[in-house]
């Protein structure tokens, strides 16, 4: 029985999702499934990371849009390809990829929902889109509780369709890994200095309006105290405009787009996520499996990675004044915080491995492949 799987992806953007998707297909490979990836629109920056895994990505190059011609391609592509089974990410339009693939005969035709698909950005006409695409699928993927949740209440989907798999970091990636005074070199943070840290895109959802008055009111309050921002996106310039006009803005670092997360995340004394809407975020996971004291915001499933006052804080979503508060708890008492970060890293060796993802996800591609 054929074991060709392909996921379906619009571009390989640089993103926690994309990476998902790579380390996905890496590991099937692995296990001894055909795993590969197709672009629709064009491969994007993360491709070469992908084929240097040895995983063959193709891109048919398509015109932006969600349109009859996307639909075409798709399906005389699927047709000269057959593939076992095909799992879209990222397309917000579903049926765009599920359809197709149906009505080519693919065995086993699965859609995703992260973080993002639990916003409101979609119209009723887009709702209709999605729902229409879920007729055709044999799965629904989400990598949280929360997001299948919001999927069975606002997409009417089947519950025997939906799944929840959460994501899976590569654990010992992140272990033992000591360069936090070369980073802290490197930006001209004092070596002994308490550092506040993100990891995340420069986009609306990620809450960085917030982290920034979050910081503007640590700061007056901490002098001793810096924050390193870690990563790009359209928000990026604004940011960093606004940050410069705060008082104690020159201890506010922003470093770009990093391709050397774990580094970075080696430096930092606390880890922030002031996110307002995400599903199973990496970058959180990777905090948590290096010790750091992680706080977040109690919003999507970020609450069911880290239980407040247990293995981190967790504050209101969009409260400056709870984040700033939060970190000074944990700035005043690093005892707490090495607590919590111990309890976080013991949480995310036993339950959000890669490969105990790889595990779950093969398990449920052969079995429908099988039906």
């Amino acid at each position: 029985m054929s074991r060709t799987l392909w996921y379906f992806i619009p571009e390989l953007k640089t993103g926690g999702t994309e990476k998902q998707v790579i380390l996905l297909a890496s590991g099937l490979r692995r296990r001894g499934f055909d795993a590969r990836i197709l672009c629709l629109f064009r491969k994007g920056p993360l491709a070469l990371f992908a084929e240097e895994k040895k995983i063959p990505v193709l891109s048919l190059d398509l015109p932006y849009g969600w349109n009859f011609k996307t639909f075409r391609g798709l399906f005389s592509w699927i047709k000269s390809a057959r593939p076992a089974a095909v799992h879209s990410f990222l397309f917000g339009f579903d049926f765009f990829a599920a359809c197709p693939a149906r009505l080519a005969g693919v065995r086993a035709v699965l859609s995703s929902r992260r973080g993002r698909a639990l916003s409101h950005w979609s119209k009723s006409k887009h709702r209709k889109i999605e729902k229409l695409g879920n007729w055709f699928v044999d799965r629904v993927v989400c990598n949280s509780k929360e997001g299948a949740r919001w999927v069975l209440e606002n997409e009417k989907v089947n519950s025997a369709k939906v799944a929840v798999i959460p994501n899976g970091i590569e654990v010992e990636h992140f272990e033992n890994v000591h360069d936090g005074p070369a980073v802290r070199r490197e930006f001209g943070i004092p070596e002994n200095a308490p550092l506040v840290g993100t990891v995340a895109n420069f986009s609306p959802e990620k809450g960085y309006e917030i982290l920034l008055e979050a910081a503007e009111f640590v700061l007056k309050g901490r002098r001793d105290t810096w924050f390193l921002f870690a990563g790009g996106g359209p928000l990026f310039e604004a940011m960093k405009a606004r940050a410069r006009a705060l008082e104690g803005g020159r201890r506010i670092i922003f470093s770009g787009m990093r391709e050397d997360a774990a580094r970075i995340l080696s430096s930092f004394d606390i880890f922030v996520l002031a996110s307002f809407l995400e599903g199973c975020p990496n970058a959180l996971l990777e905090a948590m499996a290096m010790a750091k004291p992680v706080i977040a915001c109690d919003a999507g499933g970020i609450p069911e990675l880290a239980e407040n006052g247990k293995d981190g804080l967790l504050v209101e979503a969009r409260n400056s004044r709870q984040l700033a508060e939060a970190i000074l708890t944990l700035l005043e008492n690093p005892a707490k915080g090495r607590e919590f970060g111990e309890a976080a890293c013991r949480k995310v060796r036993e339950n959000f491995s890669l490969e105990r993802m790889l595990d779950q996800y093969e398990k449920l591609y052969a079995s429908l492949i099988a039906k």
